[in-house]
């Protein structure tokens, strides 16, 4: 395989699946150290929401242990307990998915806030398990038909929707099936049925309210669940209604449509007024005019910031994609709200491996165009695609390599080398380098490296990345 490094080309070995350092004395770069504080705590900083998150249910826990009315049997308030519970969790998935900053930052980036959203609402779901298997043990004073009605509107909403965002995670999306139809769905149709969440659980809030013996027994019980369906029902409703009015949105036309690959679109905006304001590495929801309605999808920037012109590449990989590739001109009116996300490589360490997935250059690309004296940091750089012929803007990187001689660039083809696994990356590296490990790619390749990664002794917190397939 070809081995792009500082400027020159050299040869790699394929056969033994490692990869030569690409500095000639394989000795890095001497770097001054810089002071570990920022980076330590970036690290540190998103594990704030997590917390957060923990504390909050812990805390319903303890208010439900303490206020247990008397005379209140053991299996249905635990029941109750486990539905109250799950509520709490998927109010909690409502307020991250409100997109708002200071989650983003409680979280470190907006990817990590996906990651989380998704956590708390499977959580929610096993808790609904328990709750329906507790909560009818004795009989239900306050049982009606309707209460239970809503309740089974509500269970059987929130099953199917997140049956259908984990369908392309599930093992059944493999063969044949409704789970393989589920994850073979557009984005546009997930998004869309994906909104309905929040009625879902305004039901399951009415459902309990109308049921639940506890909450009529004790006022602080009462309270709190007031409280938990408030906030999950006011950041659907936000989130629906009011982020348009909150979120900066940015008028921008269509200047260029460069096709860099049959499959691949690059697209330059002019703003029609204030240009936005972005860091590299970070993306934008961008709403194209006129045909399919103004449908909002994210896209990573891949211009730097001191260009005026936003500039985003993507790939037909659905039908609104597919339709842009054959549809979109220069002229076409857009909307662009954000920036979103943390992926930042100025806030890791010296020694840095950023790792691109095919059309997971993007981000890359905007920090090397960003790149305004010198590359301050040590990096490796794996572009990884299935052959020479996908590698986008291969000579702008190859002219950044030749310009900055800490940017050491590896192409890896997998039709020929096979998939690039975290040993070979870290084969290609200095004995004993403990790097920052940047990744953007397709979700099965980075949970694959970072889990290599974590086997070759790189820290987790070290580990970032960009899942441009999140859902």
């Amino acid at each position: 395989m070809a081995v792009r490094a500082s400027g020159h080309t050299v040869a790699a070995g394929t056969m033994s699946g490692q990869l030569r350092s690409p500095n000639a004395t394989g000795v890095t770069p001497d770097h001054s150290v810089r002071a570990a504080g920022p980076a330590a705590i970036s690290a540190l900083r998103e594990w704030v929401g997590p917390a957060i998150l923990s504390v909050v249910a812990a805390a319903n826990v303890a208010v439900w242990l303490v206020a247990h009315p008397a005379g209140e049997p053991s299996g249905r308030y635990a029941g109750e307990l486990f539905g109250v519970e799950a509520l709490l969790l998927f109010s909690c998935s409502l307020v991250l998915a409100t997109l708002l900053a200071p989650i983003e930052r409680a979280f470190g980036g907006l990817d990590r806030v996906a990651v989380w959203h998704r956590r708390v609402a499977v959580a929610g779901l096993a808790l609904l398990v328990g709750h329906l298997a507790l909560v009818t043990s004795p009989q239900d004073p306050y049982a009606t038909s309707f209460g239970h009605a809503l309740g089974d509107v509500a269970l059987g909403g929130l099953l199917f929707l997140s049956l259908w965002a984990l369908a392309p995670r599930l093992r059944a999306a493999r063969w044949p099936g409704p789970v393989r139809k589920l994850a073979r769905a557009s984005y546009e149709r997930w998004l869309t049925a994906h909104r309905l969440t929040g009625l879902f659980v305004a039901v399951a809030v009415t459902h309990g309210a109308i049921v639940d013996p506890s909450l009529r027994r004790s006022s602080l019980l009462r309270v709190t669940f007031i409280a938990i369906g408030v906030t999950g029902v006011g950041a659907y409703l936000y989130r629906e209604l009011l982020a348009r009015y909150v979120v900066a949105i940015h008028d921008y036309t269509v200047r260029a449509v460069e096709h860099v690959a049959p499959t691949v679109l690059a697209i330059q905006m002019e703003p029609a007024r204030q240009a936005l304001r972005f860091a590299p590495g970070q993306f934008v929801v961008v709403a194209f005019g006129g045909y399919d309605g103004w449908q909002r999808h994210p896209f990573s920037v891949s211009s730097p910031p001191s260009q005026r012109e936003l500039e985003i590449t993507i790939k037909a990989g659905g039908d609104y994609t597919g339709k842009l590739l054959e549809r979109l001109r220069p002229g076409v009116p857009a909307k662009v709200a954000g920036p979103f996300g943390e992926f930042d490589y100025r806030r890791g360490g010296d020694h840095q491996v950023w790792i691109a997935g095919g059309i997971g250059v993007t981000p890359f690309l905007s920090w090397i165009r960003g790149i305004e004296e010198a590359l301050d940091r040590d990096v490796h750089f794996f572009y990884s695609v299935a052959d020479a012929g996908d590698a986008l803007h291969r000579a702008e990187i190859d002219a950044a390599a030749a310009a900055h001689h800490s940017l050491h660039v590896h192409y890896v083809y997998s039709a020929t080398d096979g998939l690039l696994t975290a040993e070979r990356v870290m084969g290609a590296l200095p004995a004993g380098a403990s790097p920052w490990i940047y990744i953007c790619g397709p979700p099965a390749m980075i949970r694959s490296l970072a889990k290599g990664f974590r086997r070759c002794g790189i820290p987790g917190r070290h580990i970032r990345s960009e899942d441009f397939g999140a859902r």
